[in-house]
């Protein structure tokens, strides 16, 4: 995108979100909607709290079974490596 349309781009943002702002905060049917919206807001907000803490529970899980798959791996390498060394020797 050009250097020039990135500028009209941002402008027209500014000015929509400058212009939703000053509804909001400085007219009284602004006022009403923002108390009308406020529960649904806190509502939103406690959920992605909980989602947060729900995705990093799973992220400690994965990185907990990964460990234990490392583990695991590492214990079946050296119990193969012990029976390969017990083998008794071919006779040719």
């Amino acid at each position: 995108m050009e250097d020039r349309a990135r500028v009209l781009m941002s402008a027209c943002l500014g000015a929509l979100v400058g212009g939703v702002a000053g509804y909001l905060f400085l007219t009284d049917d602004g006022r009403r909607l923002r108390e009308r919206l406020e529960p649904g807001m806190d509502d939103v907000l406690r959920e992605m709290r909980h989602l947060r803490s729900a995705a990093e529970k799973a992220r400690l899980a994965a990185a907990e079974g990964l460990m234990t798959i490392g583990e695991l791996r590492k214990g079946v390498a050296a119990t193969a490596e012990e029976a390969w060394a017990a083998r008794p020797p071919r006779s040719y």
